[in-house]
């Protein structure tokens, strides 16, 4: 597939990197000529020195023969333009990156076909909503939605005092759990493994749970005895996503604190949020997080603009006395680190961009894709269509890839979890657990053959 992508900024030099790891052949169009050498360096990919907007940069990328063309500039405005000159100029099919709300709620309202645009990509409202779902799943380290949000998707970190420890995949899926789940997927010593009926849930496990949305709270109890809803949330940076998730947060929990360094930022900031106290100064000081009564609190969130001070703060609120952290980081390397720094969830925007447009890069079938951190694992939300192998028989007598686990189904009057017995049927939206390697044959599952 031949992508072009246009700015090579954070988001854009790693979706390029991405890009060319899974072998597409990737043009990046970048403005700032220190910018293109650095990323010409790094990447196997071809960059041309140059405006997007600009015609003749975009033919210089063969813009007519474009498969898919990103815009992920810091510029909204340039981002609009790119995709109406891509569109004319043949380009199949059209990302934008918008950081405006208010742009992309008109956007949403009249329809991206008007811009020219297939899809709309906001990493920082992305990593906005994925902290909120984190916040209000006590003990959840990574969360995903699927079928509208019928369908939960969710991390755990196993303690001693869970009622898991010591008891077999195949013991929890019976009729002595009346709110049904599935475990699809264990991490165990830094690997991911597909359990079977005799695999042992054991303490330090990270399972990975697909349940219907109603079974969320009964669940939480199960899976860790001693986790409540938070009552008292403090955030540091009053950033856009800061204050999106401080004043969502504060329609639920009655104690919410946001912390801010710039007093011309907090100040505005506390004009916008009323009901929510904001005060001046750094996480990285002791006494700053004593004012926000840190010891009292049930979650930490860094989401400032400085990966660093995210880092640092997150560990300083922890060792004071916050039960849980989270923080915002741009930085992949930042992955493999937390668990040794006892940070309890990790929200990186780019990673969360890059599976909005996988969906589009994976082709046929694929409604959605949700990749694990620090693993090579992977959800997917599939939609087969008529006549594909999956829906000729029941699970039983398919024959999946290795690794992966078909967990559930959204169906017309309902979701169900999947078992040998189940039937798939065309259109039903099907939740999928799988390693990276498995995902080309598990696609071939789920397409007719004529049309793959």
């Amino acid at each position: 597939m031949r992508i072009i992508i246009v700015g090579a900024g954070i988001i854009g030099s790693n979706l390029a990197k991405f890009l060319t790891d899974e072998n597409h052949e990737v043009y990046i169009i970048e403005t700032d000529p220190e910018t293109a050498r650095k990323v010409d360096e790094k990447l196997d990919a071809k960059v041309i020195v140059g405006n997007g907007a600009d015609p003749e940069a975009l033919k210089k990328a063969g813009i007519e023969q474009a498969d898919l063309v990103i815009a992920v500039t810091t510029s909204d405005e340039t981002n609009l333009v790119v995709g109406v000159l891509a569109e004319s100029f043949g380009a199949k099919r059209r990302i934008a990156r918008v950081r405006s709300v208010s742009l992309s709620n008109v956007l949403d309202e009249v329809g991206y076909a008007k811009f020219h645009l297939d899809e709309l990509i906001n990493p920082e409202e992305l990593a906005s909503q994925t902290i909120i779902k984190t916040i209000e799943t006590p003990g959840a380290s990574e969360v995903a939605d699927f079928a509208e949000g019928k369908i939960l998707l969710r991390a755990f970190d196993i303690p001693e005092a869970s009622h898991l420890c010591g008891l077999r995949v195949e013991e929890v899926r019976d009729e002595d759990f009346p709110w049904p789940f599935i475990i699809v997927a264990i991490k165990r010593n830094g690997s991911v493994l597909i359990p079977k009926g005799d695999t042992f849930v054991e303490a330090e496990d990270r399972i990975y749970v697909l349940l219907p949305h109603q079974s969320l709270g009964e669940f939480l109890t199960f899976v860790n005895p001693e986790s409540r809803m938070p009552k008292k949330v403090v955030i540091y940076g009053a950033t856009h996503m800061g204050q999106r998730v401080a004043k969502a947060l504060s329609e639920k929990i009655s104690d919410v604190i946001l912390l801010e360094e710039n007093p011309l930022i907090a100040e505005k900031a506390a004009g916008a949020l009323e009901s929510i106290r904001v005060i001046n100064g750094t996480a990285a000081e002791k006494d700053i997080l004593v004012e926000c009564g840190i010891e009292a609190a049930d979650a930490f969130i860094a989401t400032s603009g400085n990966d660093h001070s995210n880092l640092v703060s997150a560990v300083l609120a922890k060792k004071m006395g916050a039960k849980r952290t989270a923080i915002i980081t741009q930085h992949p390397d930042y992955m493999s680190i937390v668990d040794a720094l006892k940070i309890d969830a990790l929200i990186n925007p780019r990673l969360l961009a890059m599976q909005q447009i996988l969906r589009l890069v994976r082709g046929k079938g694929i409604q959605s894709v949700t990749k694990m951190m620090d693993c090579d694992a992977e959800a997917l939300e599939f939609i087969p269509e008529p006549g594909a192998p999956i829906t000729k028989s029941p699970i039983k007598n398919i024959n999946f890839p290795k690794n992966s686990i078909v967990g559930a189904v959204s169906r017309e009057d309902g979701v169900i979890l999947v078992d040998g017995e189940t039937e798939i049927k065309a259109g039903e939206r099907v939740i999928v657990f799988c390693q990276e390697s498995a995902v080309k044959k598990l696609q071939s599952l789920f397409i007719h053959k004529k049309a793959f």
